[in-house]
């Protein structure tokens, strides 16, 4: 039986067990498995998994399939489904059925008598989506002790009507179907199969409040245009950085599975390799507790979306011979390995990277109104600098604050409420130390006042500025709330001043600890460079000077 541990790990027998496998769709017929039906060859692609030495594989029900006009199940496709479970179960595979696919390879699945009604906001449509999940879920509670649990969906924050519907509608249908799962299947594992949408953006499929879940997953490529911040390929540190980024924002909110993961280019040796060997252990360190690459081949199906995405028949792990692709063979190397690596210890770090108690701007009214897009490109490039200044920080969430254990907290622009800034003048004065780029100028109240010691005098354009420290000059054109904030020291000490005499960076002794802020978008400036490695990289002076002047 395959359970979660008290840390967020998966165990199978009440033994650590890692799963390392394979998304899977057959080759021959790609998203068209269930109506084109191939059981010798998917029962030769489980033999290879199986193999290889992975130990875990998630598949598709495409909903149309299964359920094509309302409360009509297709029977054949789901003894077809007992049978794939059948066949997981035989080679000792956990399985990850993935409920509903909504989006896939840039194509949209949705059942014919949707009719343009939002999935999530339509009554009958979240009605159908529960009854549906009960149906399969039948089906599928049989196999519980070779399960790796339910997968709601595949990447549900996708399409359109996450976004048009409003948050707590999101929240609601997600509540409806994993009850509508454990009404028929108590003991099931459930996981939402969102992707790294769930930091980037406000679909209302929120990290924290996904009800009825047990874990949350995370996808994420090396390819430029999927994120909200640049890079230089697969070789680029950065880029390697940013999956294991995106698991530690997660892991603070409870277990991540990556779910999702590849290379998409399979025919670089070098750019795949060099890849993985970073990225892979960097996610584990990060904690992660699961790995499934996309996927186990590459599909010929000439059908939708294949026809309008070649790409993606060109994703598989192994080659038309079974045999795994050059540059990928460091990840069959690692599946093996991490079942015995030890467990990372998540708190271990004295550096931290600060995450606001309040993440999600919309319908919240205790949100201070900024961006996830804005404010996860500038953590995702503050832990990458801070790895190469020699911190590697931990995430630090605004839900529980600091602990003792940390000694330096970074907020690189986070917008925050009162009680937060309160809580840090706590911490700071009983001796943490805390850098803080780019200050909410309009939150400036008299908490921030005590902890940062200066005061407000006037709200200035955007306008260029460059000052000189740490022994090179800066210049910055971006100010929280576009505003280019102008303060008076009252115990702060002015460190250095732009090029038109304002302060603006500063450090104030609270306590017996130390707040160290700047006051423009320090880690925006650095963001908006990132893909360019040698201009990107020179911020790390900056880091390193913040750092060094504790």
């Amino acid at each position: 039986m395959i359970s979660l541990s008290k840390d967020g790990y998966f165990l199978r027998n009440q033994t650590r067990f890692v799963p390392a496998g394979v998304n899977y769709w057959p080759g021959s017929s790609g998203v068209e498995m269930w109506e084109r039906w191939m059981p010798d060859e998917i029962q030769h692609d489980l033999d290879v998994i199986a193999g290889l030495g992975l130990n875990a594989i998630r598949f598709f029900l495409r909903w149309p399939d299964f359920e094509p006009e309302p409360g009509q199940y297709a029977a054949a496709h789901f003894r077809h489904l007992d049978d794939m479970l059948g066949w997981c179960q035989q080679r000792g595979l956990a399985a990850q059925p993935s409920l509903f696919v909504g989006f896939m390879s840039g194509g949209y699945f949705w059942p014919a008598y949707r009719r343009g009604r939002n999935i999530f906001a339509d009554a009958e449509m979240v009605e159908r989506a529960a009854a549906f999940a009960r149906h399969a879920a039948s089906v599928i509670a049989p196999y519980h002790d070779t399960l790796l649990g339910i997968d709601l969906g595949n990447e549900l924050t996708v399409p359109p009507d996450a976004i048009a519907a409003h948050p707590s509608e999101v929240i609601g249908w997600c509540r409806a179907v994993t009850e509508a799962i454990r009404s028929v299947y108590p003991q099931a594992l459930i996981v939402s199969g969102t992707d790294q949408g769930t930091l980037v953006n406000d679909t209302g499929w929120r990290l924290g409040d996904m009800p009825g879940t047990d874990y949350y997953s995370m996808h994420a490529y090396p390819v430029p245009p999927w994120h909200n911040v640049g890079f230089d390929g697969m070789t680029d540190p950065f880029s390697q950085s940013l999956l294991p980024a995106y698991v530690s924002l997660a892991r603070a909110y409870g277990p991540t599975f990556v779910q999702e993961f590849g290379t998409i280019a399979t025919f670089g040796a070098a750019q795949q390799d060099a890849y993985l060997r970073t990225m892979l252990p960097a996610c584990w360190q990060a904690g992660a507790n699961g790995f499934l690459w996309w996927c186990l081949r590459d599909i010929s199906a000439r059908v939708p979306p294949y026809v309008k995405n070649g790409f993606e028949g060109t994703l598989g792990l192994i080659d038309d011979h079974d045999r795994v692709k050059p540059g990928l063979e460091y990840f069959i190397e690692f599946s093996r390995a991490v079942q015995s690596l030890p467990l990372p210890d998540l708190t271990a770090a004295s550096t931290g990277l600060y995450l606001p108690a309040h993440y999600y701007p919309r319908d919240n009214e205790l949100s201070t109104g900024q961006s996830p897009r804005d404010l996860s490109r500038s953590l995702l490039i503050s832990r990458y600098l801070l790895g190469l200044a020699g911190e590697p920080p931990r995430v630090v969430s605004g839900r529980t604050g600091p602990d003792d254990r940390l000694k330096t907290l970074v907020i690189p622009g986070a917008w925050l409420t009162i009680d937060e800034i309160h809580t840090l003048e706590s911490w700071v004065a009983a001796g943490g130390r805390l850098i803080w780029h780019a200050p909410d100028p309009v939150n400036w109240g008299p908490d921030a006042i005590r902890l940062l010691g200066a005061v407000p005098v006037d709200y200035r354009s955007p306008a260029p500025v460059t000052v000189q420290v740490f022994g090179q000059g800066w210049t910055f054109n971006d100010f929280p709330r576009g505003i280019r904030l102008e303060v008076t020291p009252t115990t702060a000490q002015v460190l250095a001043r732009d090029d038109h005499g304002a302060p603006l960076l500063l450090a104030n002794r609270v306590g017996r600890g130390l707040v160290l802020y700047a006051l423009p978008e320090v880690d925006e400036t650095a963001a908006k460079a990132a893909s360019d490695r040698q201009a990107r990289d020179l911020w790390l002076a900056w880091y390193r000077g913040m750092l060094d002047h504790f």
